[in-house]
């Protein structure tokens, strides 16, 4: 490179330097500064041994109550085609931060930042796009006691965005940046072999930011697969984890994706792909007074307001919700302990079932003893809560099977002999004692088709090993879906007879074919090994339709 060039591009680059140093420069000196009510450690310390011996959420952060709305704190200026307010917050002693906000109603575009006491970025920008109905939200979760709160909205908005800052979470313990606080014996995802066959799983589990009316604590979910296939973005946990959470503290639930180690040793992770908000689908609804916490299977499905971004790399979790007494040795737990990086546990005994508490006489659980591995000896821990237990099951590959309620007293690194307790697939399906509509069976088989397995999938709503989609009235239905023995396909009256139909493997092998010539026909498939195909119509111009076909025996 010449003098010449090279002495421009120094000169541009302290431009830049200068230009963002004069902005975050601006940005502090046009902050107020704002503090929740204090945090009371003692107070806390002893609320959480009460807490641990009522068996109840273990929280890593607790909320302060603020109260202000942006409309009475904070300041406002335009900035290019935005109109920006700001207000800094402090919690003295806090290890992060997160901000718990109510009465949203702000214009489409608006979005959310949060940046450093001088005006690093370090959360965001958050599209303030809420689901209808809803009014509540929270902030991503940032290190630090101080940091500044960021709205923008477009300038030629009709009226300015109104929001409340109703609480401060102020985490106290179990946060970022991770320590061996949840013991070195764990196995990161990225391990081999222990991860070995079940990278689905592995995408499919998320960490849960909880909230409660006392704060937040962290729990472990899997997105499941449904019998439609339609990437409807359900997340299945443990019920004791949100039991106490409102309608408007489900809004300002967090779900963090892919929040794992890049190697086996450790390195870097990102908890940038998250999404915010879910509501309350079904739950097993043990812990009504009747039954003390001993009436069934301690699950709860939610459904996330937003849909997984293609960019997460979601996986759609198969599962299997036929009653199997004694699962076969091997499976695993993917789960993220104390909130900390996802981490995988094995087991190699055969699993049996019962409850955690046996006098209940139920048979509501899986029993699981953990076992070592080639890189160590994971177990399940605080935060562990609601995670997923994978059996393989062959041509369907990793089902989940059940989620976990908890471990024997005192589980941990050192104490890893205990049981882990999972609530069974079977038992959240129809057994519990709660009323038809909050069984997990009329969510993940809407239509009632009688499925009791269901394969997994990485893009479950996309067409079919990769054709295209066409018009849904010429469009040939294949049912039962899944099918077991036969199909039969049901041609609507927009598509012109005869035509051919095949049905194509996830090799792109032609199975089967029939030549269409009356509205319903029927194509055997029992031969067929269980899995995901391609059904395509086609006429002597091209392809007509096609159709996702799941054979299930």
């Amino acid at each position: 490179m010449s003098p010449v060039k090279e002495s421009r591009n120094t000169v541009r680059q302290a431009l830049l330097f200068f230009a963002l140093l004069a902005g975050a420069l601006k940005t502090c000196a046009q902050t107020t500064w704002l503090q929740p009510a204090a945090f009371d450690a003692a107070a806390v310390a002893a609320d959480d041994l009460a807490r641990e011996a009522a068996g109840a959420l273990p929280l890593y952060g607790r909320s302060l109550p603020l109260l202000v709305t942006n409309q009475v704190a904070g300041t406002w200026r335009v900035d290019g085609g935005e109109r920006v307010w700001q207000l800094g917050i402090r919690s003295p002693g806090a290890l992060a931060l997160e901000c718990l906000l109510d009465h949203v109603d702000v214009p489409t575009g608006s979005t959310l930042r949060v940046l450093s006491p001088a005006g690093r970025p370090l959360g965001g920008p958050v599209p303030l796009d809420l689901a209808a109905g809803t009014a509540e939200f929270s902030t991503p979760l940032v290190a630090g006691d101080s940091c500044i709160l960021q709205y923008r909205e477009p300038v030629d908005a009709a009226e300015p965005g109104t929001f409340r800052l109703a609480k401060i979470g102020h985490a106290y313990r179990s946060v970022e940046p991770w320590t061996a606080r949840e013991g070195s014996c764990h196995v990161n995802v990225a391990c081999e072999p222990e991860s070995d066959g079940w990278e689905g799983p592995i995408q499919a589990t998320v960490r849960i930011s909880v909230v409660v009316p006392e704060g937040t604590g962290w729990c472990t979910g899997t997105l499941v697969n449904n019998v439609r296939q339609d990437c409807a973005p359900y997340i299945l946990t443990a019920f004791h984890c949100g039991r106490t959470s409102t309608a408007a503290q489900f809004n300002q639930y967090k779900f963090y994706f892919n929040f794992q180690y890049a190697t086996c040793n450790g390195g870097s992770y990102s908890t940038a792909q998250y999404l915010t908000g879910a509501q309350l689908k079904a739950y097993s609804d043990d812990y009504a007074p009747q039954f003390q916490g001993v009436g069934g299977s301690d699950f709860m499905l939610l459904r996330a307001h937003a849909d997984v971004p293609g960019s997460f790399n979601p996986y759609w979790a198969g599962w299997d919700a036929s009653n199997i007494p004694g699962v076969s040795a091997d499976g695993v737990c993917i789960h993220h302990p104390t909130g900390a990086p996802k981490r995988i546990s094995s087991f190699t005994e055969t699993v049996t079932t019962g409850h955690p508490m046996a006098s209940s006489g139920l048979m509501s659980h899986y029993k699981v003893k953990w076992a070592p591995t080639q890189n160590g000896f994971g177990v399940t821990e605080v935060g562990s809560s609601g995670s997923g237990l994978f059996k393989p099951s062959g041509t369907m590959g990793p089902l989940l099977i059940g989620t976990l309620t908890g471990s024997s007293a005192g589980m941990n690194c050192t104490n890893n002999g205990g049981t882990a307790y999972f609530g069974k697939m079977s038992y959240h399906w129809t057994n519990n004692p709660n009323t038809a509509s909050l069984k997990l069976r009329p969510w993940l088989d809407p239509d009632n088709t009688g499925t009791l397995a269901m394969a997994g999938s990485a893009q479950p709503c996309s067409p079919a090993i990769g054709l295209p989609e066409f018009d849904l009235a010429r469009t040939v239905r294949p049912a039962p879906n899944p099918a077991d023995d036969h199909v039969v396909l049901l041609i609507p009256a927009g598509v012109p007879l005869p035509a051919r139909a095949i049905l194509v493997d996830a090799l792109g092998r032609t199975v089967a074919e029939r030549i269409l010539q009356f509205d319903r026909e029927v194509i055997p498939t029992r031969h067929l090994p269980a899995g995901l195909y391609a059904l395509q119509v086609q006429q002597a111009n091209g392809p007509l339709s096609n159709a996702r076909l799941l054979i299930s025996h």
